[in-house]
């Protein structure tokens, strides 16, 4: 088995893009799946091996995880505009297929050549204590509710299949230049048309997506005993609110607040799931992670959303270099 090579799975997305290049970073051989040539291109260009092929197929890109240290799945599956309940069962379904086949490839391996998996889902799997506060002990919820329909059954079925695994957490929004928060905050916030859902007090937890590249990277080095069936949070463990995190950002871009939109309209328009995905009430507490000497760049947005701004090229305001200037101070 090679103790230097990384199997990224959705490498080309989000916090693939970015683990890729935190990865080759640090000096690790990378092969990331990819599904067109030209992404395959990009790929290359930051440092890595691409693989051409579909997440649905593993027998024609198994053979090249065959002997990686570790496997990161960060495949994330194709949502429809309105994630009703009925909606996110029929992605769950299919998700549960594709995670069925690559537990069968990886299966398929000697004992040996198995690289360990990295199962990689969001905060809403986690039941909160009486306290709101969820942790790497937190039982898995009984009554599921946002994307929890998605991960708990993949995180059972990773569970019943006997592999090495490992367990990793995300907040329900992971910030930087990319996804959710470029696209319906900070773009929406520039145009006067982003929205707090509800009152906006619930503590919501956040990963900065750099933060986010370099924990997976982290853990990947660790001994195999100290990461197989371990649970980790790569939460920044912050008491950010819903409605401080749109504030936030939109006093650093300049820009008038978000609104307030009421649960129920939230709902008919972007549906059920999503707006228990962003009003979820919990507390993280990330003390598994950082008890192996991970340490975060961003351990709140008040650090992580300035550079988020910086690096999709929004001039900064005046409240953003002040920002900027304090964190440098205390570096």
């Amino acid at each position: 088995m090679s103790q230097s090579v990384l199997f990224i799975l959705g490498g080309a997305g989000f916090i693939g893009h970015e683990t890729v290049t935190e990865a080759v970073k640090a000096g690790w051989q990378v092969k990331a799946l990819v599904r067109s040539e030209e992404k395959a291109e990009n790929i290359r260009q930051l440092g890595a091996q691409a693989v051409l092929g579909d997440i649905a197929r593993p027998e024609g890109w198994a053979n090249e995880a065959r002997g990686a240290r570790v496997l990161i799945d960060l495949v994330q599956p194709k949502l429809p505009r309105r994630l009703t309940r009925a909606a996110i069962q029929t992605v769950s379904t299919e998700r549960q297929i594709i995670t069925g086949k690559i537990i069968a490839a990886l299966g398929s391996f000697p004992v040996e050549e198995r690289p360990v998996l990295f199962s990689i889902s969001g905060a809403d799997d986690l039941q909160p204590d009486a306290q709101k506060r969820i942790s790497h002990l937190s039982p898995l919820r009984k009554d599921p509710c946002g994307f929890a329909f998605i991960g708990i059954p993949i995180r059972k079925l990773i569970e019943q299949s006997g592999l090495d695994a490992t367990y990793i957490y995300l907040g329900n929004i992971v910030y930087g230049p990319g996804k959710i928060f470029a696209d319906r905050y900070v773009k929406a916030l520039a145009k006067g048309a982003a929205f707090v859902v509800g009152q906006g007090t619930n503590h919501l937890p956040l990963s900065e997506v750099t933060d986010v590249a370099r924990a997976l990277v982290h853990l990947a080095g660790l001994p195999r005993p100290a990461i197989v069936q371990q649970t980790f949070l790569v939460m920044d463990g912050s008491t950010t609110t819903q409605r401080e995190l749109l504030d936030e950002t939109a006093s650093l871009m300049g820009v008038k607040p978000a609104r307030a939109l009421p649960s129920w309209l939230a709902a008919l328009v972007a549906g059920q799931i999503a707006v228990d995905t962003v009003t979820l009430e919990a507390l993280a507490n990330p003390s598994a992670l950082l008890a192996t000497g991970f340490r975060f760049d961003s351990p709140s947005h008040r650090e992580g959303v300035p550079r988020a701004l910086a690096r999709m090229g929004y001039p900064p305001s005046a409240a953003s270099q002040k920002r900027l200037a304090e964190d440098s101070s205390h570096t």
